[in-house]
């Protein structure tokens, strides 16, 4: 059994973690094939992302652990917005749009992963807000 880590969570034992990044490469090339863009590596840090698909494995044995797909706007679009929040300007329509862009990203991912037969769920993590889950396989 896999011990925990310092804060409390415990790793997936290593033939699931092996199965969870074999299910979320398929994922990826999957909507690759259907004409999204896929940034960069698994697990790869917003700050980095060009835009596009991001595929997060999460390796932890608790209930946010497992797969889950974020878009990413244009780097300009997501500086746009994090100036206006600096700023405290909530109003301002850069912050709307990004929120709108992203929301129907994560529809349109959803409907998507259902066309090619997998099994998805919007996010209820709030630390994943407009995230897509990923539950299972294509079948």
């Amino acid at each position: 059994m896999t011990e925990e880590n310092e804060w409390g969570l415990r790793p997936l034992a290593p033939s699931e973690a092996d199965r969870l990044r074999g299910l979320a490469a398929a994922v990826a090339a999957d909507l690759a094939r259907s004409g999204l863009v896929v940034s960069g590596q698994q697990n790869q840090h917003r700050e980095a992302s060009v835009g596009g698909l991001r595929v997060e494995v999460d390796e932890f044995d608790d209930a946010a652990g497992g797969i889950w797909l974020h878009w990413e706007v244009h780097p300009s679009l997501r500086e746009a917005t994090i100036e206006a929040l600096r700023g405290q300007r909530l109003d301002d329509p850069v912050v709307a749009a990004a929120g709108r862009i992203q929301e129907r990203m994560a529809s349109t991912i959803l409907c998507m992963l259902g066309a090619l037969g997998y099994v998805a769920e919007a996010s209820d993590d709030d630390y994943r807000p407009l995230a897509v889950r990923v539950l299972s396989a294509a079948i």
